[in-house]
């Protein structure tokens, strides 16, 4: 594969891959010729040519990096510019004046960030109401920045919903860290969306990636969004938090997909075997090798997954 034909989710198993070996030269070549590929990502890309430009043992070219990057109108936001990959910039007087204008640009960005959200209909003539996927994306990430993963389901007459937090982060990037802010927008767009009356009400699933499968996780298991079915992937549970299904909950079947080597794998894992305790169908998948990511072939099980919730129209 190639960055012609890969997506990013693949790039970033590579640069991750390159970066663990210590291959930061190749790695650092890798993101610079993926820049004009994904522009959707490019801040992103933006820090990881600064961090491996500083594995590399130079700080003022890093640091020249994002100046550039600030130039052109791009900002980063505090948790970003606070990583502890950057460190090495901190002692640099110049980096105090790009965090700066970093700040500035992030107080203003909040003023006018409001909750949104990408509606993405079948790529068929059916009429609706649709069988709808309900999609959180993950913290410091956008629909944008997953739709990669979620959109190859509208050839399987699914509509597929991504809410986008309000709560910014970094250029184009939110987070759902204020889980009850995060909560009622979800709310407010599924209440908005009903009104259109496009959404099959027998047929929805909720899912997500990390934080954003974890809201959803809690949306499906309390009723709050009447959805048969959820998709979990990696989920970011807290151990403190009990998740059980309510009387409301009219979840029939739900999938977790978990790396071998997530961090969070042991709570998730005694999630699980909470909610089938309490009586939930729960099917847990497991992928070798893989750490709090994207399974390399999730867009191709997802119809598999739904399968089990609306059967493939007959060819």
């Amino acid at each position: 594969m190639s960055l012609h034909d890969g997506s990013f989710g693949w790039l970033r198993s590579q640069v991750s891959e390159l970066d663990r070996q210590q291959e930061y030269a190749r790695a650092r070549a890798l993101v610079e010729e993926a820049l004009p590929f994904f522009p959707e990502h490019r801040s992103t890309l933006v820090l990881w040519r600064a961090i491996l430009t500083l594995r590399l043992g130079s700080p003022e070219e890093a640091l020249a990096i994002l100046e550039e990057a600030i130039g052109q109108g791009l900002w980063f936001g505090p948790a970003q510019l606070e990583d502890e990959d950057l460190a090495p910039l901190r002692s640099l007087p110049a980096f105090a004046t790009l965090e700066k204008i970093c700040q500035e640009r992030y107080a203003e960005a909040q003023t006018r960030s409001h909750p949104g959200i990408l509606v993405l209909e079948p790529d068929n003539l059916v009429p609706p109401p649709y069988p709808t996927l309900f999609v959180l994306h993950g913290n410091q990430s956008s629909p944008l920045a997953e739709l990669e993963y979620w959109q190859p389901i509208t050839a399987h007459r699914w509509q597929v919903a991504l809410p986008c937090s309000s709560q910014l982060v970094g250029y184009g990037l939110a987070s759902w860290n204020d889980e009850a802010r995060a909560i009622d927008e979800i709310c407010t767009h599924w209440e908005r969306q009903q009104r259109w009356k496009r959404i099959d009400l027998q047929h929805v699933v909720l899912a997500g990636f990390s934080r954003g499968a974890r809201i959803a996780l809690r949306l499906a298991l309390e009723g709050r969004i009447p959805a048969i079915g959820f998709i979990a992937i990696c989920p970011a549970l807290d151990a403190s938090q009990t998740l059980l299904p309510y009387d409301t909950c009219q979840v029939q079947l739900g999938f977790v997909l978990l790396g071998e080597h997530d961090q969070g794998a042991p709570t998730t894992l005694a999630t699980v075997e909470r909610l089938r305790a309490a009586g939930l169908t729960c099917e847990v998948r497991q992928y070798p090798g893989l750490g709090h990511a994207f399974p390399p072939s999730f867009a191709e099980e997802l119809p598999t997954l739904l399968a089990h919730y609306v059967p493939p129209a007959p060819k």
